[in-house]
């Protein structure tokens, strides 16, 4: 073989390393993309079942007519009306803490972020869901229970505030 097509050779080599590492860096951005399309459809469903779940809870408290309000109202609640507080509660707390991770994802803007979570936030003055968020808290992750705190600490600020005022 000739000095002449061996450097061919090489060059035809060399351009062919070329040609397939383009291919892979082509195939690996494609895949890249299709597992980010994939993890959005993900949040994308997720959050369209936080949805259809508040819809279903608002449907169980009109057809018992019973809401958090009235529960919490209770002076001397039975374990039934605990149970059902409870419940209604963790729903609450589990479907924002849902919204919040949609959030934390860049999956959903944080107009929709305080949407979803004004159902628990406006609640969040009333003693008895404030106390059984002290006791579930533990089992949410950190950023959202910072979150929820920071909530309580405003509306119990605000509560201050007012009452600062009323008595001045």
């Amino acid at each position: 073989m000739s000095q002449r097509t061996s450097t061919l050779l090489e060059v035809i080599s060399a351009v062919a390393v070329i040609l397939s590492l383009i291919f892979v860096a082509f195939k690996i951005r494609n895949s890249s993309e299709q597992v980010e399309q994939n993890t959005r459809a993900l949040q994308i469903t997720a959050y369209q079942d936080l949805v259809g779940r508040i819809v279903e809870i608002n449907a169980i408290g009109i057809e018992e007519s019973t809401t958090i309000e009235s529960l919490v109202a209770i002076e001397s609640p039975t374990e039934h009306d605990t149970r059902k507080l409870n419940s209604f509660l963790w729903i609450l707390f589990r479907h924002s803490d849902m919204a919040f991770f949609q959030y934390e994802q860049g999956a959903i803007t944080k107009e929709r972020l305080r949407s979803v979570m004004a159902a628990i936030n406006g609640r969040l003055e009333l003693p008895k869901v404030v106390a059984r968020w002290q006791e579930i808290q533990d089992v949410f992750v950190p950023s959202y229970r910072v979150y929820v705190q920071k909530q309580i600490d405003r509306i119990q600020k605000q509560h201050e505030k007012m009452q600062f005022e009323t008595n001045s």
